[in-house]
């Protein structure tokens, strides 16, 4: 790039090549060509800017070797100058989008466009009006030469991008000075180190060196931005005017590919969860409405003083400071990952989870931070939690599967549009008491199950009574689009369940997908590529997935990225306050749009009032469960109970809209 700029100045390369010039000439258009295809390629489908303008600086470069080689047709000398400003504006618009300094600074980067513009316009009026300005010409490219080896000489310590560009414009100088002023003045030489200079600065676009590259990376290595890409355009523009007087470093970005992951229905989900997103670069940050109630600050407290990775020192315990910059920070162990439960200052506990990118030099390039509080260390629940022997359900559980106490009731689910029933859940009752009354609640049947080594057990008694009421209903009432959902958890889940769920459907002729699988896990899937290859056999063998009570935070979210669900299903804590509270519909209205955008039926649990119902509908929940719209039943008071469709629905514990649909 600098030697066609001191080429230019020096008044143009000599014609006169001997020897093997013809190979010579063929091999350096032959590099700009692949090059500029390369680039065109690159650009469209990675639909990269810095590509886009690499190809530009690439094309007019190659342009005028053609001329100065004779491989294109005599340009007349406007036409040249022409050429020259075009390709000085392509250059000084390659290096806005690949060195920081110039992409961060606004000041800069707009001195820089107003340049490129003087430059080309410079050449627009040469070629249409009187007068010869090829003489400014060769001084703005003189000026662009020496901007650009200062600009990529003074950010190649803290800049990738600079680095990069650095080494192609050393080799492209050394051919503009070999041109002017050595003694291979009339060879090929110059053109071919200039032709290596151009194509080499350009590969800059083509690497994690550009601007947040590296940090894009780190951050899709974690999951983090498959919600971004679900996101729609204007949800985005919406989300970051929404925030934009909240913890902003800087004004709000100009368009969806500039958004911090703070910025997105991501952050604004885990907003409403108690977790708060922290997305910090260079000269840039924006943080979540959440983080000063997490962090314990003051208003305005976090906003004013997170402009630097070490800023956050100020919130913790100073017995903590160091722990901080070792496992969250960690820039002598560079990209990746982290996890740290860190003291504050107002002596609660927080987990700090995220990734970050980190320079060569040692300089954080990017660090996106999920800061949650915490109740007490991970340790203390897992040792708070019953030992199997201490259940005292457990011994009698099997024998209570035998006997046939354990009985499935079934509660319907309902489409909220139109009333209708959609499908129904299987819910498990241990009915060993006095006059058929519950011997456990179902909590205490789940975990009695598992202390008893028999949860396996109680989620294929759940698949096949779920299965046969199915069958019974889409006979009885006449419809084929009915589902029919059960629990279960991972922990009860084998490699042969898959088989059986295969083998139950065939049995009763259901169609894929019409029985729902409710994975009950809310805690973090420890080994993910196992629970991939089992959900993977589960959907194979005909069943839909259903994640269940969403809303328990960053693990389930977590959770909710990696596996391919079919249903979502909102918590009924976020549910109760529907209707009665504006912040509750904000909650599962954010919920229940992700949910959409990952092409999932949205499902919102708890539904306990009619204000509840058209709460959860107003938010785009497609369909409710709930006391509301219909109480769990056993199986024969499910079949066989019609009430009145005058009757309130308080009363029948059944939506008059759908209560004919029962037998």
């Amino acid at each position: 790039m600098i030697a066609n700029v001191l080429v230019a100045v020096s008044g143009g390369p000599t014609a006169g090549f001997a020897g093997m010039a013809g190979l010579g000439e063929g091999a350096i258009a032959g590099a700009f060509v692949v090059g500029a295809a390369f680039l065109a390629g690159y650009a469209v489908f990675r639909r990269s800017a810095a590509a886009a303008c690499a190809l530009a600086m690439v094309v007019f470069a190659g342009a005028l070797e053609f001329a100065w080689l004779g491989l294109s047709p005599a340009a007349p000398p406007a036409a040249m100058v022409l050429l020259q400003g075009l390709f000085a504006a392509a250059a000084i618009l390659f290096l806005s989008t690949t060195v920081r300094a110039a992409r961060d600074n606004a000041l800069l980067g707009g001195l820089m466009f107003a340049g490129a513009l003087v430059l080309a316009g410079l050449g627009i009026i040469n070629l249409v009006g009187r007068g010869d300005a090829s003489g400014l010409m060769r001084f703005g490219l003189a000026g662009v030469g020496v901007f650009a080896v200062a600009l990529a000489v003074s950010q190649a310590l803290r800049d990738p991008g600079a680095r990069l560009v650095l080494p192609g414009a050393i080799v492209a100088l050394g051919a503009a000075a070999l041109a002017a002023f050595g003694p291979g003045a009339n060879t090929l030489a110059p053109h071919a180190l200039f032709a290596f200079g151009v194509l080499a600065a350009s590969i800059v676009a083509l690497t994690d060196g550009a601007p947040g590259g590296r940090a894009r990376n780190v951050v899709a290595e974690t999951g983090l931005r498959a919600f971004e890409a679900a996101d729609s355009i204007d949800d985005r523009r919406q989300e970051a005017a929404a925030t934009s007087g909240e913890g902003e470093g800087r004004s709000q970005p100009r368009d969806e590919e500039d958004l911090l992951l703070s910025q997105t229905r991501l952050a604004q989900v885990l907003d409403y969860a108690g977790v708060a997103v922290w997305d910090w670069m260079p000269g840039r940050t924006h943080h979540s409405r959440a983080l000063e109630a997490v962090l314990g600050a003051k208003n305005g407290d976090a906003a004013a003083n997170l402009g630097d990775p070490e800023a956050i020192v100020g919130f913790l315990h100073p017995d903590d400071a160091a722990l901080y910059r070792r496992t969250v920070l960690a820039r002598e162990e560079g990209d990746g990952a982290f996890d740290a439960v860190l003291r504050l200052k107002n002596g609660r506990r927080a987990r700090f989870r995220g990734a970050r990118a980190v320079e060569p030099s040692g300089e954080i390039e990017r660090l996106v931070v999920f800061i949650e509080q915490i109740e007490e260390p991970p340790a203390t629940a897992a040792e708070k939690r019953p030992a199997k022997d201490a259940d005292p359900l457990a011994a009698s559980f099997s024998d209570a599967l035998a006997k046939g106490e354990i009985q499935a009731d079934f509660q319907p689910i309902v489409d909220l549009e139109s009333g209708r029933v959609a499908g129904f859940e299987t819910l498990a009752r241990w009915r060993g008491g006095e006059d058929g009354a519950e011997k456990a609640a179902p909590e205490a049947l789940v975990r009695a199950a598992n202390a008893a080594g028999r949860g396996g057990a109680l989620a294929r008694f759940a698949l096949r009574e779920a299965a046969a009421y199915l069958a019974e209903q889409k006979r009885a009432l006449g419809r084929d689009d009915l589902f029919v959902a059960f629990n279960a958890s991972l922990a009860q889940l084998d490699d042969a369940f898959a088989e059986e769920l295969r083998a139950v459907m065939a049995e009763h002729g259901l169609a894929p997908k019409s029985l729902v699988l409710e994975l009950t896990e809310t805690e973090a899937i420890s080994d993910k590529a196992a629970a991939t290859r089992l959900f993977k056999a589960l959907k194979e063998a005909g069943a839909a997935l259903a994640f269940d009570d969403f809303g328990a935070g960053f693990s389930s979210l977590s959770n909710l990225r990696a596996f391919a669900f079919d249903y979502l299903k909102i918590d009924k804590s976020f549910v109760a306050g529907l209707g009665a509270d504006g912040g509750a519909d904000k909650i599962v209205r954010a919920m229940a749009g992700l949910g959409r955008d990952l092409g999932m039926t949205v499902i919102a649990e708890g539904v306990e009032t009619k204000e509840a119902a058209d709460a959860a509908r107003a938010a785009g929940c497609a369909l409710g469960q709930g006391f509301a719209l219909g109480e769990p039943a056993p199986k024969a008071r499910a079949e066989n109970a019609a009430p009145d469709p005058k009757r309130p629905a308080a009363e029948t514990g059944r939506s008059p809209a759908w209560a004919g649909d029962l037998r």
